[in-house]
């Protein structure tokens, strides 16, 4: 059985993630190795109400969600993916929720808006100890249900997930991992879903003005500082970030790593920064495979090429790439598609990006192995084929 190893971004590795088990799930291992340096909107929140009140770090749980959901084997996989994407509408304090008490505040809430008439039932009966999903939370959370989270903070507009992994993490010795091993197996994941770092990993860009960007946050919205992202570093708070020990062991045992694309600096790049991940990568015999960006974002990487994008991940790699998966489709739009196109909020119409005859000579020159076919999303001018690129890294595992 083939161990693969993935990093990058939580949201956007589950896209993959799903795939690869649905298609090729008795055939591999898979370890997902997810960024921790989330620090947007209500997450952000919740971290800084654990130091202000509790004086902890709270390593950000939200990325991890949709990797476990994505790798889980539960029947019940569509109703949590439903509650714990929720967003609470109360103002009662953080403190005044039990475990158990949270499940029904969500029921109670989403039967109230009717966002979960596909489960009316169940719900109503959850609220009265009656379901048989209440039995099966209730064996494996036992004891926990009665766990508190001890926050003055109101819980209104934070999401399940969050307060759960929160309140979980607290409870269970501040040790993230046994959070993440019991989430597992609550999920029924039988993969492992890994927290590159479960240190402070707060990181700033330093843009080709020398002006500085501390957050990821804000990082992700460099379009409003009229320069470019020059470099990516963890704050002088972050300084003593160093791998998880798993994230160690899944990359030093890996026979392929894969770099999904997302975000240059903020879902990829951030992983490289933390301690020791280059020693790991530059230790193991794994193979490397990077899927290609079909766009620029706006800013943050306007005006890179394919190439770019190959030397910056190299650079903090610390050593070579393997294979380069790109798409070789040409657009060929309409004006009313290309309308479309530009106003897309994710890309800009100049920043589609091609390899180009000169750039294939040089990775070939590396001897990366470039892999070219049409990957686009049929119905998408940008989009990747998840079942596309699944059958090209399908044919690099089992060559």
């Amino acid at each position: 059985m083939k161990k693969i190893t993935t990093i990058w971004w939580g949201n956007g590795q589950s896209n993959l993630l799903d795939w690869l088990f649905t298609i090729l799930g008795d055939k591999i291992k898979i370890s997902s190795i997810v960024s921790m340096s989330d620090d947007g909107r209500t997450t952000w929140e919740l971290m800084r109400a654990f130091e202000d009140e509790l004086w902890l770090h709270l390593p950000p749980p939200w990325d991890l969600r949709r990797c476990l959901f994505s790798l889980s084997n539960s029947d019940y996989r569509e109703y949590f993916k439903l509650i714990f994407e929720y967003t609470f509408l109360n103002e009662e304090k953080i403190s005044h929720f039990s475990i158990l008490e949270l499940f029904k505040q969500a029921n109670k809430e989403l039967l109230f808006f009717w966002k979960a008439w596909i489960y009316k039932n169940e719900l109503e009966e959850f609220e009265f100890d009656r379901w048989n999903l209440y039995s099966i939370l209730n064996s494996k959370l036992n004891e926990y249900f009665k766990f508190i989270l001890p926050l003055k903070s109101s819980i209104n507009w934070h999401k399940f997930w969050n307060i759960l992994m929160a309140n979980l993490y607290y409870n269970l010795w501040k040790d993230y991992d046994k959070m993440i091993d019991f989430m597992h197996n609550l999920l029924e994941v039988t993969w492992e879903v890994i927290p590159v770092t479960t240190k402070k990993a707060y990181i700033r860009a330093i843009l080709w003005n020398w002006e500085i960007i501390e957050s990821q946050d804000r990082i992700s919205n460099v379009a409003n500082y009229n320069s470019w992202i020059a470099d990516l570093e963890l704050m002088e708070c972050s300084m003593d970030a160093t791998h998880n020990n798993r994230a160690h062991k899944a990359i030093i045992e890996s026979d392929y790593i894969v770099i999904w694309p997302w975000d240059l600096f903020t879902s990829i790049i951030s992983n490289f920064i933390i301690g020791w991940v280059q020693d790991s990568i530059k230790q193991t015999n794994a193979k490397i495979i990077y899927i290609w960006n079909s766009t620029n974002k706006w800013w943050e990487t306007t005006g890179l090429t394919q190439l770019d994008f190959v030397n910056k991940i190299e650079r903090f790699l610390w050593r070579r790439l393997d294979y380069f998966v790109i798409n070789n489709k040409k657009l060929n739009l309409d004006n009313e598609q290309l309308a479309q196109f530009k106003n897309d909020i994710s890309v800009k119409w100049w920043d589609y990006l091609f390899l180009s005859l000169w750039e294939k000579k040089e990775l070939e020159r590396r001897k990366i192995t470039i892999l070219e076919s049409n990957l686009l999303w049929d119905n998408s001018f940008y989009k990747h084929s998840k079942e596309k690129i699944v059958s090209e890294l399908s044919a690099i595992f089992f060559a």
